[in-house]
Order: structure tokens, then sequence, then C-alpha cells
């Protein structure tokens, strides 16, 4: 039996050139590292934003996450972050300091809860 070239060429020939290809667009978004400490009754949220301005950032809270957006240029991006605790969104208290961001956040005792009728 004659064997034909093509079964010669290896299936996976090649598979890292086009996963790099996909992967490329990727690497050009930008997110700011953030880490979240859990104390009893709050949770702090720091986030290195060397880049921006107070001006340029933007927070929003809906009790279980929070978004900051960064609007510096020439690259505006926002970064989400899942807290692991309901907090109480009113409670919110900002610093930004030498480009590091500091939320703070009061854990919510008493998260809303729909009944059934």
């Amino acid at each position: 039996m004659r064997r034909n070239s093509d079964d010669d060429e290896d299936p996976f020939a090649g598979v890292f050139d086009r996963t790099d290809g996909m992967l490329s667009g990727m690497a050009d978004e930008k997110t700011a590292p953030v880490d979240i400490h859990e104390y009893d009754d709050e949770l702090r949220v720091v986030a290195d934003l060397p880049d921006a301005t107070l001006d340029d950032i933007d927070i929003q809270c809906d009790g279980r996450s929070l978004a900051i957006r960064v609007a510096a240029e020439p690259h505006p991006f926002v970064t989400r972050v899942d807290l692991p605790a309901y907090v109480d969104e009113q409670s919110v208290q900002t610093s930004f300091n030498n480009g590091v961001l500091e939320v703070t956040l009061d854990r919510d005792t008493d998260p809303a809860n729909i009944g059934f009728q």
C-alpha cells in the first residue's frame, strides 16, 4: 500500500503558532493588579494604578462586585473584581496615593433576600 505524503505530516505541527496568533490580541488588554483583604467587618481592595491620576478613575459597586475604570491615555481599561462577600455599596471609602488605590467597603450583614409568594 502506498502512503500519501500528507500522512507523514505531523497533525500537531504549527499548533503553537496558531494559538500564539489567537492569544496575541489578548496581550494588549490592560488590567490592574488587585489585592483583596478580608476583615471581620469590611473588605479592602487595593489596586496598583501607576499611570493614573485621580481624575482618570471611576469606581462602581453593585454589592458583590467592584469595577475600577481608568481613563488614562493611551490605554484606558476596566478591572472587574468579584468580592468574596456582600458589601454595603453606600459605605465605600476611597484613597489614592502614589498610584495606589484603596477602596474600603463595609460587609453587608443583611443582604436583600427575595421571598416566595
